[in-house]
């Protein structure tokens, strides 16, 4: 308790950001974003996606995400292009919250993304939609990822759609659970 009330203390002693969209502080612009999903204006939530700082575009993201509107995609789609790779993350997450199928080759695609974490969201996301052949191939390729934990979300996602346990982390063992009737 000694340790923990000092750093409450100091939290408390902070002023935190409040939610406005004009402010100069990115944090405040943020929080202004992130609310917005409470009203789900989606109208005031598009020019945030252009915004200057990433954490900007983080919480519209986010925001977008929380919505789930499919015809959001259009807007999001650019946001996997984006130079940050939190924002990369984030907009893989988005795709699969708002389930566009015309986002599973966009997802597909960021499993070659330079960032291992995008790698491992896109994978989460892809699984979001489900056994589909498309979404099969795409976690089946991603076993080969040369990072670990994106080879392992690879495994553990194609576990989760399409119901199978197979031990080995590799392409062929799959391939022939996946041939298994």
């Amino acid at each position: 308790m000694r340790r923990i009330l000092p750093g409450l203390l100091f939290l408390a002693s902070c002023g935190g950001g409040k939610a406005d969209l004009q402010s100069e502080r990115a944090y405040d612009r943020y929080l202004g974003a992130r609310e917005l999903a409470s009203t789900r204006d989606f109208a005031k939530l598009v020019p945030l996606l252009e915004d200057r700082h990433f954490l900007v575009v983080l919480g519209a993201l986010e925001a977008v995400a929380e919505i789930g509107e499919p015809h959001a995609l259009q807007h999001v789609v650019a946001r996997l292009k984006h130079e940050h790779p939190l924002v990369r993350q984030q907009a893989c997450i988005t795709v699969g919250a708002i389930r566009n199928e015309e986002g599973i080759p966009l997802l597909a695609g960021m499993l070659k993304d330079p960032e291992p974490g995008v790698r491992r969201e896109a994978a989460k996301a892809l699984a979001r939609f489900g056994k589909r052949d498309d979404v099969v191939a795409a976690l089946l390729e991603a076993l080969g990822d040369r990072d670990p934990g994106v080879a392992y979300m690879a495994h553990d996602r194609l576990s989760e759609v399409t119901g199978l346990k197979v031990e080995e982390r590799r392409r062929d063992a799959w391939d022939r659970a996946l041939r298994t009737p």
